[in-house]
C-alpha cells in the first residue's frame, strides 16, 4: 500500500484519507494476504494534513463517504479510521517511513505494527502548531508506543526529532537507510516459512 501523492510529499486530504480505509477493509478479508507494507510514494511517508483541504474536511465533505455502521467501533472520523483500519488487518502491517512523517502522517504509521524509519526521516505531533490534539488515534496509540510523559512531551511542544531518536523512544522499530528495502525484506521474511493462520497473531484477549 503506497500514499501516492509525491508533489504534495503524500499530504493528506479526504481522497487519501478514504482510500486508506477502502484498502484496509479490502485487506481485511484477503485470506491469500500474509504481510502488508505501508509506504510513501517520492521523497516522503506522509507531510500530514493537507491544510489547503482542511476547511473542507473540517466542514465534513467526505467524512460520511464511509459507511461501515458499527464496525469501526468508537472510531468515527474518516481520519480516525484511516489509522485504526490497520490495527483491524489480521495481518502484520509494517510502515516504512522515509522523508518526513508528521502530523496525520505520523499517526498512519502509528496504525502500524512495526515501523521501520531511515536515520534521517523527519517526525512530529505537529497539531499544536494548529492548536489541535492529534486525535486521528494519536491520543491512544502514541502513549502505548513510547509511553505517556514522552507522548506528552512530544504533544506539547510538536518539537522535529529525527529517525535515530524514534528508534531511542522505541516509537521506531528499528532504523534502515532504506525503510522500503528493508520493510519488503522483513514481508518475505514474515510470508515465506509458515502457512496462513486465520487466526491473528495480533488478536489479544
Amino acid at each position: 500500500m503506497c500514499l501516492d501523492r509525491p508533489r504534495k510529499l503524500n499530504a493528506l486530504d479526504g481522497a487519501m484519507l478514504e482510500a486508506l480505509v477502502q484498502a484496509g477493509l479490502h485487506l481485511i478479508d484477503r485470506t491469500v494476504v500474509r504481510v502488508v507494507v505501508l509506504s510513501g510514494a517520492g521523497r516522503a511517508f506522509s507531510a500530514g494534513l493537507d491544510l489547503s483541504q482542511f476547511a473542507q474536511m473540517q466542514c465534513g465533505h467526505g467524512a460520511d463517504a464511509v459507511v461501515i455502521g458499527d464496525r469501526f467501533g468508537a472510531a468515527r472520523a474518516l481520519g480516525q479510521k484511516a489509522v485504526h483500519v490497520w490495527s483491524m488487518v489480521p495481518v502484520p502491517v509494517v510502515a516504512a517511513v522515509h522523508g518526513v512523517a508528521f502530523g496525520g502522517g505520523l499517526q498512519i504509521a502509528l496504525g502500524a505494527d512495526i515501523r521501520i524509519v531511515a536515520p534521517d526521516t523527519q517526525l512530529s505531533v505537529m497539531e499544536i502548531q494548529w492548536g489541535l490534539v492529534p486525535d486521528m488515534a494519536g491520543t491512544q496509540l502514541l502513549p502505548k508506543t513510547i509511553g505517556d510523559g514522552m507522548a506528552k512531551e512530544l504533544t506539547f511542544t510538536g518539537r522535529k526529532f529525527n529517525g535515530a531518536a524514534a528508534a531511542e523512544m522505541k516509537l521506531a522499530t528499528r532504523l534502515a537507510d532504506d525503510p522500503l528495502e528493508a520493510a519488503l525484506e522483513l514481508a518475505h521474511e514474515i510470508a515465506a516459512p509458515q502457512p496462513y493462520r486465520a487466526v491473528s497473531s495480533k488478536t489479544t484477549a
